[in-house]
């Protein structure tokens, strides 16, 4: 069985990325494509505009340790990539029911970003391939932001 533990919660600056942490730590199965020691920074922003500005309201990083997820305020110093979202984004993604449903729902908002109802964004911090051997890619392709591996050289 995976586990979850959310790290220093209190730290965190708004209710949205404290009900998103929570969230992620009932399904750690989102993660279970990811090799040990994958870490991944998510970033969550109030408008486009602040995206823009590099800005985000909040910000946790998530790093598979091989049993489950730790997640903890802040980015993280040596994150893989990072996943920037809107609000209304992560109000729609933490009513979700399984790992498929979120992967699906994720792939819509990059597929098809709306200020309106929602978008993400990834930033790389590693080469394509490198993500790819971590897992990363399998992921990509269950939310269909890409149908095989070659596919995140265009992300």
């Amino acid at each position: 069985m995976k586990s979850s533990a959310i790290i220093k919660n209190n730290e965190y600056k708004t209710e949205i990325a404290k009900k998103y942490t929570v969230f992620l730590t009932q399904y750690p199965e989102i993660f279970s494509d990811l090799i040990s020691g994958s870490i991944f920074d998510f970033a969550i922003y109030n408008s486009l505009e602040s995206y823009d500005n590099g800005s985000p309201i909040d910000s946790f990083n998530v790093r598979s340790n091989g049993n489950g997820i730790e997640i903890k305020p802040g980015k993280a110093k040596e994150a893989d990539l990072e996943l920037a979202l809107s609000i209304d984004a992560v109000e729609k993604l933490i009513k979700t029911k399984d790992k498929e449903e979120y992967a699906h729902l994720l792939g819509s908002f990059f597929n098809e970003p709306d200020e309106e109802n929602g978008w993400i964004d990834f930033m790389l911090h590693k080469r394509t391939q490198i993500l790819i051997d971590m897992g990363y890619g399998k992921f990509a392709q269950t939310a269909g932001i890409l149908e095989n591996d070659d596919d995140i050289y265009s992300i």
